[in-house]
């Protein structure tokens, strides 16, 4: 048997073992937020080890995201609740184990190629409309940056050319979302591909409320990031058009889904930020 296919056992092993010790679990974590980063930080081990997330099969992803899924709800773990294994584990979403058929916070995805203005427009929605604007890559340069070990776990995967799993990403989103106290919320940049799309289903145990897309050609994105005083330090007109390509590639994907559901929100972002701003906020309204 091949490395990847024995890892793949072995955490298929752990999914039953996490099913037949619930109580157990319930017990040994104060919380199902502590559960998921529990997972969390076994998949990174896991990858650390030496299990490049570029190679691993779909057994390995599937099973990883079967752990996130077995995590007990804040139901199965309340007073009295703790007994025999539940038959079948709900996964354990935002806001303190709210489950996905009950309410849960509004998320909207922010999708749009680099250059199109999502971060202009999401402060205009968080002053008019006080949603929280999060950013998934700015809270994984934080983490990595945060001395923790799970931290610089991460940090020695990226170094070492690893992707990092998703479910890394969508646990600090859940993370910054319950440690803010409220209840609106813009995704920004996420999710990036379809394994973002898949491990937030999975995590967070429900779907975005709806997906934002500024829609703009390749030329106007480019002269705006080349005309922009304080850039990236790749922003050279090479890696830009580079991004472009890998947006094209793994983003894109991800809008025509959702557009498949009758989920998106499309703004021409081609105008002013004043005119494209006129155009977005029609879909806040409800939310005031």
């Amino acid at each position: 048997a091949t490395p990847f296919a024995m890892l793949a056992r072995t955490l298929l092993r752990r999914v039953a073992r996490r099913t037949a010790e619930a109580a157990t679990v319930c017990r040994t974590y104060a919380s199902v937020h502590e559960t998921r980063a529990a997972v969390a930080r076994l998949a990174v081990r896991e990858t650390v080890a030496g299990h490049n997330a570029t190679r691993v099969p779909t057994a390995f992803g599937f099973a990883a995201a079967t752990l996130v899924t077995f995590a007990p709800s804040a139901a199965s773990c309340a007073p009295g609740a703790v007994g025999d294994a539940p038959s079948s584990p709900v996964a354990s979403p935002a806001g303190g184990g709210v489950s996905a058929a009950a309410t849960h916070p509004t998320v909207v995805f922010v999708l749009g190629g680099p250059g199109a203005g999502k971060g202009t427009q999401c402060a205009n929605i968080v002053r008019d409309f006080g949603f929280t604007h999060l950013s998934a890559g700015d809270l994984l340069r934080a983490h990595m940056k945060s001395g923790s070990a799970d931290g610089n776990m991460v940090a020695e995967m990226i170094k070492q050319g690893q992707i990092v799993p998703s479910v890394v990403t969508v646990n600090l989103l859940l993370d910054a979302m319950r440690a803010s106290g409220k209840n609106t919320f813009l995704i920004d940049g996420f999710p990036r591909n379809k394994e973002n799309r898949d491990a937030w289903e999975t995590t967070a145990g429900y779907d975005c409320d709806f997906v934002l897309f500024f829609d703009a050609p390749q030329d106007v994105m480019l002269q705006r990031l080349l005309g922009r005083d304080q850039g990236r330090s790749d922003d050279n007109e090479t890696t830009i058009k580079l991004r472009f390509k890998t947006f094209e590639e793994s983003s894109m994907p991800v809008v025509r889904y959702y557009e498949q559901k009758g989920k998106v929100n499309s703004v021409v972002a081609t105008a002013s930020p004043e005119a494209v701003y006129t155009a977005t906020k029609g879909f806040f309204e409800k939310y005031k």
